[in-house]
């Protein structure tokens, strides 16, 4: 009979939640005390797994362990042993295993969501799947975060998903910072540029190029937002970066959809709709123009990269 104590809670996702940049679908946190098997039964099919077979998971986890060790194996990382402190983080679309040692066990805090934003933390290099084992650097203090929103999703179940969003940015944003180096953080977002950015309102047009383009922004509300001409933000732009304001959305968009056909299984229509292209069709003329190749063609090119690297064993 297992002994794993915890708790553990899977939370409905709305339209509007899933409007937002981030939002959660389940947290928990739990005791697995040595010589017992894990992962323990009774979560959902879609979470749950087994040692031989790992699992693949459709969103990101975050998982905090703060007493015992274990092992951690993915696509990418090959095996690599967890201590306490140790932040693993579990990417869409990436087969990955993990467990406590047997004669050890572990105690464990985690939270899923998933998201438009949070792919932009790929984007920005903050978190990655070659690096999904990070060390806490104030792991007390980090439980004490992840405990804040266990309580509260405990004592409400159903409070509004729009303030648990918010609870989960901030928790994310712990992770990042506690797992971290200053120098690892960038001081922009990886766009098509090279150079700094000096102009400030060309900082901010890039801000909300790169967080809304996945939205029906045209060049003229970008300008509205920003509250100048498009004459003169189109000018600007020009004579910072090197190119225009629709060079930016457009390679925004096509990086975007680049990493949902090559991560997720979803169709081109989802993926042009995510990237914020205003259609299917357009998606594709853009891909011809700039990768000569259909997103169909650039997808099958690629399924490499999702095939295991490292570390996966036989299912034998």
């Amino acid at each position: 009979m297992n002994q794993y104590e915890g708790y553990y809670h899977y939370l409905p996702v709305d339209d509007m939640a899933m409007s937002w940049g981030v939002y959660l679908t389940g947290l928990g946190s739990g005791r697995a005390p040595a010589g017992e098997t894990y992962p323990p039964k009774g979560h959902p099919g879609l979470y749950s797994f087994r040692w031989p077979r790992g699992r693949v998971l459709p969103e990101f986890q975050m998982i905090l362990i703060t007493k015992g060790s274990g092992v951690f194996e993915s696509e990418l990382t090959g095996s690599v042993p967890i201590a306490p402190g140790s932040i693993i983080t579990l990417f869409p679309g990436v087969w990955h295993r993990y467990r406590p040692d047997f004669d050890v066990g572990w105690t464990e805090r985690w939270i899923s969501f998933h998201g438009t934003m949070t792919h932009r933390l790929l984007e920005l290099g903050l978190i990655f799947p070659e690096m999904a084992v990070r060390k806490a650097k104030r792991p007390a203090s980090l439980s004490k975060a992840f405990d804040r929103i266990l309580k509260s999703v405990s004592d409400h179940s159903n409070q509004n998903s729009i303030l648990l969003s918010f609870q989960a940015m901030a928790l994310i944003g712990s992770v990042i910072e506690s797992t971290s180096d200053v120098e690892e953080v960038p001081e922009g977002h990886h766009s098509i540029r090279s150079k700094g950015v000096r102009d400030p309102l060309v900082a901010r047009a890039l801000d909300l190029i790169w967080t809304h383009s996945h939205q029906a922004f045209t060049v003229q509300r970008f300008a509205d937002q920003l509250s100048v001409s498009r004459r003169v933000l189109e000018r600007r732009f020009r004579d910072e970066i090197g190119h225009s304001v629709l060079t930016e959305i457009t390679a925004c968009r096509l990086s975007r959809a680049k990493r949902l056909l090559v991560e997720t299984d979803l169709g081109v229509k989802m993926v042009a709709f995510l990237a914020g292209f205003p259609s299917d069709e357009r998606m594709r003329v853009t891909f011809l123009e700039k990768v000569q190749r259909s997103p169909s063609q650039y997808r099958s090119e690629n399924l490499e990269q999702r095939k295991p690297k490292v570390g996966r064993p036989s299912r034998s």
